[in-house]
């Protein structure tokens, strides 16, 4: 037994067991109850390690007692004691984690040895708990460690890929923020929104193969050249399938650029052939497109913006998720503390 003296609970309506038992377990801080009714209300008030109960007492016996102090303190160590015990009543004891049954009577060593095992018990149970949950913390703690360096290696690339278009800074950011936040006004939660906020962070992954002369290009872009541009949804999906990680957010990768109508590219989907993930990408992609200035126009306003999203409701882009966008944007984009944002770069909106 540990040096510090337990807390014991001694519950007996014979006072005179209930002396014997306090001089047997003088070492200890030893609490008396007449009744199992009284025995509770201690327990419920001050607690205990270790409750010696008689089996048989007025109103609520032992068993009931043991039954409500488990449900109250599983840990608690538990003794049954009774002076006309059955096999039954052990069994049940037992079943209800006792850790022992004494009978009547009972002499000093018994009851001492009974208790160190049950108190010893107790303490096993509560290290190995203490142990578990210090281990859980700890593999939580390593798991925010993970996802921090994983969140950076997305951050690195995200800036790669805004870098290529360096008119457009902080563009994927914004993307990335305004696709969670629509997202969440569809219904969106957990592992779905993280995939979405992957996929729209890393919708223009693949301009890496396409060429800064495209990119770059002050004006309109030729046949030849718009037929290159149109390959990086296909290049971008080859990158994020090649990564266990990335894969969730692939379909926004590769649908971003399709329409509502089958206009769009690299396939003509239409409708809800086109992934939920890429419907909400199209939206937040092209809103972020017109507020942004650009070397051959100016910005436009958010409420021109808007408007113009509205207008291709049923066209370009779902109607569901332009209502869902209009109202994430009445209400400023808000952040999600479960979903990675990338801090602000200057001249972010």
């Amino acid at each position: 037994m540990s040096d510090a003296p337990a807390r014991v609970l001694v519950a007996e309506d014979d006072p005179a067991i209930r002396k014997a038992l306090r001089i047997i377990l003088a070492a200890h801080d030893v609490r008396e109850a007449g009744d199992g009714a009284e025995a509770l209300r201690i327990f419920e008030a001050e607690g205990a390690d270790l409750v010696l109960s008689d089996l048989q007492m007025p109103g609520m016996g032992g068993l009931e007692l043991l039954r409500r102090v488990k449900a109250a303190d599983d840990t608690a160590a538990f003794i049954i004691l009774t002076g006309a015990g059955t096999v039954e009543n052990a069994v049940q004891a037992l079943r209800l984690a006792a850790d022992d049954y004494l009978v009547k009577p009972f002499n000093v060593d018994e009851v001492l040895l009974a208790c160190e095992r049950a108190l010893e018990h107790r303490r096993l149970v509560r290290e190995n708990r203490g142990y578990q949950q210090h281990l859980e913390a700890r593999v939580a703690e390593q798991a925010r460690e993970i996802e921090g360096l994983v969140v950076d290696a997305l951050r690195s690339l995200a800036t790669a890929i805004d870098t290529r278009d360096d008119y457009t800074g902080g563009h994927v950011e914004r993307v990335a923020r305004y696709a969670a936040a629509t997202g969440r006004e569809l219904g969106m939660t957990g592992g779905e929104l993280r995939a979405l906020w992957i996929g729209a962070l890393l919708h223009d992954v693949g301009k890496i193969g396409v060429s800064d002369a495209i990119l770059k290009k002050p004006g309109a872009l030729t046949e030849e050249e718009y037929a290159e541009m149109k390959r990086h949804p296909g290049i971008g999906g080859k990158v994020m399938d090649s990564s266990s990680f990335l894969r969730p957010g692939l379909p926004a990768v590769l649908h971003h650029q399709e329409h509502w109508d089958g206009t769009g590219y690299p396939s003509g989907l239409r409708g809800d052939e086109i992934s939920l993930q890429g419907r909400i990408v199209a939206v937040v992609d092209c809103y972020d497109a017109i507020v942004t200035a650009r070397p051959y126009r100016g910005a436009a306003s958010e409420d021109d913006a808007l408007a113009e999203i509205r207008a291709c409701a049923g066209t370009q882009f779902d109607p569901a998720v332009v209502d869902a966008f209009l109202r994430a944007a009445a209400r400023g984009f808000p952040l999600d503390p479960d979903t990675p944002v990338l801090p602000e770069r200057s001249g972010a909106s």
